[in-house]
């Protein structure tokens, strides 16, 4: 090879557009000084990465006319694979530039939507933490398949995708929910994640084609799933803060005016089922929760049966209330082959225990466990809610020989038999 050969040069477009898609846009651009020949690749690379903002000479006020300078020099015809906005902002602006700031970003992800980008990822850190505001209107486009917020605040409008109907793949995280209402025909696979909903309504979530769903450690209000006849997976787990929590520690309405949990359970509209009948079509369910979180147990009462559901994984609140959502699985998923249990250690739980011992009952009909071919206790050691669970366990036909304890000390065995165990 000569001295000084320029063999980059002589890659394939394709090649080096893909290159300049894994840098930042700043970065891309200032390839075109490199040669005559690279001086317009950046304007036609398929993926665009805008990052940063504060790092800037001069911040948002020389970040933001970078960024309209370089949607304004994409080439006419060349369309976005994917866009990504990575931005952090520290609030030393006036009162008036915040709103100034907000309107020229979210400009921003209307011009990607219309150069037709198929994926777009929008991050916004603002110090001090506060949640960026998108416009209160529908994002628009036939090409967006795949959407990631972070840490914005999104209203009615922004979040009724169905003015996005080839929108398969919707993350949120760390975002603020304000909305009675989420919505999309298309979309195949949802994950929220530490988001914040409000806490005096619930928002009805819509996503008749969804496939897979993530719902975990979210705050606030729980949310009103309606059907989802395509579900195969669902995760979903409470931590600490959420609003459906009676401040009398009761697990139906205590009555109580000044309780937020009950006041505002049922909202202004009149329904039964809150999340629970929403993911009966799934063949493979994860659900946790604390044991005061008592939307599952009010569910229980007139939520159907998961009648396609496999594999099941059941953390913590079903120890609560009698063992109430334990049974109730037991008698109304009929194909479950493996249930996973991991009981809750809490000192609330314990007492729980205490005052319904002797409670649980078996329904009328006993399960015929011909499908159910192991249950898996995972827990630290065996203690007495283990031997209450097995108890629930043996009343309701599982044999003991289908039952597995897997011990944090490493310890496992097969239960043969309850007093031994």
């Amino acid at each position: 090879m000569a001295s000084g050969a320029d063999r980059i040069s002589d890659l394939p477009e394709g090649v080096l557009h893909h290159i300049l898609s894994l840098l930042p846009a700043q970065d891309a651009v200032r390839t075109c000084v490199l040669a005559q020949s690279w001086r317009h690749h950046w304007r036609s690379a398929p993926a665009v990465r805008f990052a940063g903002c504060t790092g800037w000479a001069g911040g948002v006020y020389t970040f933001g006319p970078f960024v309209d300078g370089l949607l304004n020099a994409r080439r006419g015809g060349a369309s976005l694979d994917s866009c990504d906005f990575d931005l952090d902002v520290d609030l030393d602006l006036g009162p008036y530039d915040v709103p100034r700031m907000e309107r020229r970003v979210n400009s921003w992800i209307r011009r990607a939507l219309r150069r037709q980008v198929r994926e777009l990822r929008f991050q916004v850190s603002i110090k001090p933490r506060l949640p960026f505001v998108l416009e209160d209107r529908p994002l628009a486009s036939d090409h967006l398949t795949r959407l990631e917020l972070v840490s914005v605040q999104g209203n009615a409008g922004v979040l009724d995708f169905s003015c996005c109907p080839a929108l398969e793949d919707l993350k949120m995280e760390d975002c603020d929910v304000r909305s009675v209402e989420m919505h999309s025909p298309s979309l195949k696979h949802l994950r929220i994640i530490y988001c914040l909903f409000y806490s005096n309504y619930r928002t009805g979530m819509s996503f008749p084609s969804l496939v897979s769903f993530d719902f975990v450690t979210n705050a606030g209000r729980v949310p009103m799933l309606e059907s989802m006849p395509s579900l195969e997976t669902a995760k979903v787990r409470f931590d600490h803060f959420y609003n459906d929590r009676c401040d009398n520690g009761r697990l139906d309405d205590c009555g109580d005016a000044a309780c937020d949990g009950c006041y505002y359970y049922y909202g202004p509209d009149d329904y039964n089922c809150v999340f629970l009948e929403g993911l009966t079509e799934a063949t493979d369910l994860k659900l946790s929760a604390y044991p005061d979180l008592y939307v599952f147990n009010r569910d229980l009462e007139w939520c159907p049966a998961y009648s396609k559901l496999k594999t099941l994984v059941l953390g913590k609140w079903f120890v609560s209330a009698d063992f109430r959502g334990l049974i109730w699985f037991l008698h109304h998923a009929p194909l479950l082959e493996k249930l996973t249990l991991k009981p809750s250690k809490s000192l609330q739980v314990c007492n729980n225990l205490m005052k319904t011992e002797g409670s649980y009952k078996p329904l009328e009909q006993p399960i015929a466990a011909s499908h159910l071919q192991v249950v898996e206790i995972i827990c630290k050691d065996v203690d007495e809610i283990v031997l209450q669970i097995l108890k629930v366990l043996n009343a309701n036909g599982i044999p003991l020989e289908k039952i597995r304890i897997q011990c944090s000390d490493g310890y496992n065995f097969v239960c043969t038999d309850i007093n031994s165990s």
